[in-house]
């Protein structure tokens, strides 16, 4: 069994859950994903992780780091299970708002450094940039349009995942879709909430002293 662990704060709703759906749906092994907010302690997590083949993380990436619950977790699980769960294949799905997915490199260090200290093999990741955009084009399928590169990634950590195999970390960002036009997208997306929040233009740039 494949465990998948979400550590987005949006739980349900959230585009880490998405694409670890997503990934899992790739597996020819079955999976089970958990979302942290739904766990009390982590007494269930370890219990699954020790019958797990593999345990695949997926979260956002929070100030150019891991999301406090995801610290969290992974501070509680070095104090109570280190060395618990030796070279257990561990994974990365991970993604931010900006385009460029190599921003997420510090984040992936941050895991692959906890894998160390636990005794766990960290095995690869999966970098998603613009994944407000990416995870908001669900009904395209993962292998055409702006989800191409993304699909293709998926498919190659997913094999991996059920080899047991490592990989290097795998950056993609939307495909076919320029970095100038989804900045210009963004824009659009800040003047919609200016309007809603009755900000003026001059608001958005204005310094705070």
């Amino acid at each position: 069994m494949i465990l998948l662990l979400n550590c987005s704060f949006r739980g349900q709703n959230s585009n880490s859950k998405y694409f670890l759906e997503s990934v899992a749906s790739l597996c020819t092994k079955p999976c089970e994903i958990l979302q942290l907010n739904q766990l009390h302690g982590t007494t269930e997590l370890q219990e699954k992780l020790r019958e797990a083949e593999a345990f695949v993380l997926g979260m956002p990436l929070y100030a150019d780091g891991a999301p406090a619950q995801a610290v969290e977790l992974m501070e509680n699980l070095y104090a109570q299970a280190k060395n618990q769960f030796p070279a257990k294949p561990v994974y990365a799905v991970t993604n931010l708002g900006f385009y460029e997915s190599r921003q997420l490199h510090l984040l992936l260090k941050i895991i692959k450094n906890w894998c160390v200290k636990m005794g766990m093999a960290y095995s690869g990741g999966l970098a998603i940039g613009g994944g407000e955009m990416m995870g908001g084009l669900r009904n395209v399928p993962l292998d055409q349009g702006p989800n191409k590169q993304m699909g293709e990634g998926m498919k190659k950590l997913a094999e991996a995942i059920c080899a047991g195999k490592a990989i290097e970390d795998i950056y993609v960002h939307p495909s076919y879709f320029p970095r100038a036009l989804y900045m210009m997208a963004a824009s659009a997306g800040w003047n919609s909430q200016r309007k809603k929040n009755g900000l003026t233009k001059n608001d958005l740039y204005r310094r705070m002293g």
